[in-house]
């Protein structure tokens, strides 16, 4: 899961709607079901769904790899570049599992491993795919305004806690956070989620200024950008 928010440039801060899961072996679907509020709060994911497979998500192509199939099977070339592939998934399958097989080409068995075999993969739109050790997995790329705003929500409590750590404060200290950005759209996920920063932050109330005060740090929310500050409580 980390890495395909790491191919996609989905930082993890920024939460995601669902990640899909299968497995063909159902005890390894099962234990991964049990765990999935773990996987899904470690992933920042909200939903963490078993299915059968991913057929609807996610297709594999096959290509012999003619550098090691070739020294063996040369006889047989034009009838692995062709015949191969168009066995599919479900025959090949078992080789991104790292398992071996053999098939039957023009009468003569051959013998795969998953070197032999080139897998490439086509994703669904708005969907990221991949697959070990007999699980696959697929992430939602979708990114509703409300995710946005809940993800620019994290960015804001880590600038505060950051403030914080500069000006040297205890873990007990009581501030007040004001802000200024000219974009609407920060000023409506604070008031969405301005509950969730005071009590991540130990804030006593979180403002919009239209003056700048002391302290202010320029920083990023998500594509937002928005003057911090801090104003210490008596």
């Amino acid at each position: 899961g980390h890495k395909l928010r790491e191919e996609s440039n989905l930082r993890v801060r920024q939460p995601l709607a669902e990640l899909r899961f299968a497995s063909s072996n159902a005890d390894t679907s099962a234990a991964i079901e049990k765990l999935g509020d773990v996987i899904g709060e470690e992933l920042n994911i909200q939903k963490v769904i078993r299915q059968n497979n991913l057929d609807s998500l996610v297709k594999y192509t096959y290509k012999p790899n003619l550098k090691t199939l070739g020294p063996k099977y040369g006889k047989l070339l034009n009838a692995l570049r062709t015949s191969l592939p168009e066995l599919g998934d479900v025959v090949l399958g078992p080789l991104r599992q790292g398992q071996n097989l053999t098939v039957q080409l023009e009468g003569q068995s051959v013998d795969l491993t998953p070197n032999d075999v080139l897998v490439s993969t086509e994703q669904a739109a708005e969907w990221v795919c991949s697959d070990d050790a007999g699980i696959q997995v697929a992430i939602s790329t979708v990114l509703t305004p409300e995710l946005i705003r809940e993800g620019m929500s994290r960015d804001f409590v880590r600038q505060v806690q950051q403030l914080r750590k500069d000006a040297n404060l205890n873990i007990q200290d009581r501030i007040r956070v004001q802000y200024h950005s000219a974009d609407n759209t920060v000023q409506a996920m604070v008031a969405e989620w301005g509950n969730y920063i005071q009590g991540e932050t130990l804030a006593d109330s979180i403002e919009f200024s239209m003056s700048l005060g002391i302290g202010t740090k320029s920083v990023s929310v998500g594509e937002s950008p928005v003057n911090i500050w801090l104003v210490m409580q008596a």
